[in-house]
């Protein structure tokens, strides 16, 4: 018996039930090996991702130029009422505390940028070998953790020295840090908020600088002033100061 008009034409197109759902073997093919158009999207999130960090590199380096004219224009007394410098300025005559407080500033912004940039390499010059230490297991522990530590709207308000004293011939000096930012960890790729918000708050930091007022520091410093001069690393010479502890204050 002759198939019914149309029917034949039909069942070509169409397949039989059983295969018609069946991936063909250019799919297998593409969901097994990504295609040049799989290859391209990840060249082009890749891209956006090292555009990304380099806007965010710029916007950390205007910021940290900012807060510096902000400071010399709008200066607070160098020191909290009671804070005697007498014993610094005994084994270091020279010493500047206006010339300081920039090189606290400084030292900050570019501690902070290490870790939001995974870039050890920035806080170098600017740590202890234990703290240094450290800040580049926390930064391995973001990377492990496929994620990034941000402070947006990052701003340094104050800089304050708290406390000064001469300890086994090593000159410390506490510095206290009123900071107004937002904090969050955000996940590598998606730029989903793992921990904390875009909320902009404040707080305050203790941080001791460190330094042997005996030792040479005019090679670091030199270098220092002529990376400043081509504005791709430091702002100021830092004259030898270490920062040896970090703590964030209580909220009042």
């Amino acid at each position: 018996m002759a198939d019914p008009p149309g029917e034949l034409g039909r069942a070509e197109t169409t397949g039989s039930p059983e295969t018609a759902d069946e991936p063909t073997a250019g799919q297998l093919r593409s969901d097994r090996f990504p295609g040049p158009i799989d290859r391209a999207e990840e060249h082009l999130f890749h891209f956006r991702q090292i555009a990304a960090d380099e806007e965010r590199l710029i916007d950390l380096g205007q910021q940290e130029v900012d807060g510096i004219v902000a400071a010399l224009k709008d200066r607070t007394s160098a020191e909290l009422p009671g804070i005697d410098m007498s014993a610094i300025k005994q084994v270091d005559p020279d010493f500047d505390d206006e010339a300081f407080r920039t090189i606290a500033r400084e030292t900050f912004y570019k501690v902070r940028e290490a870790r939001g940039l995974q870039n050890p390499q920035e806080s170098a010059e600017l740590l202890s070998p234990q703290m240094q230490s450290e800040l580049q297991n926390t930064i391995s522990g973001d990377v492990a953790s496929h994620r990034h530590h941000l402070l947006p709207f990052l701003w340094v308000n104050d800089v304050v020295i708290a406390g000064a004293q001469v300890a086994a011939g090593q000159e410390e000096i506490d510095v206290r840090f009123s900071i107004s930012a937002a904090e969050e960890d955000v996940e590598d790729g998606t730029g989903q908020i793992l921990a904390g918000d875009n909320t902009e708050h404040s707080w305050e930091e203790r941080w001791r600088f460190t330094r042997n007022p005996t030792v040479d520091t005019s090679a670091s410093d030199e270098r220092h002033e002529i990376a400043s001069a081509r504005a791709d690393q430091w702002m100021v010479a830092h004259q030898g100061w270490l920062v040896t502890e970090i703590a964030r204050l209580p909220a009042s």
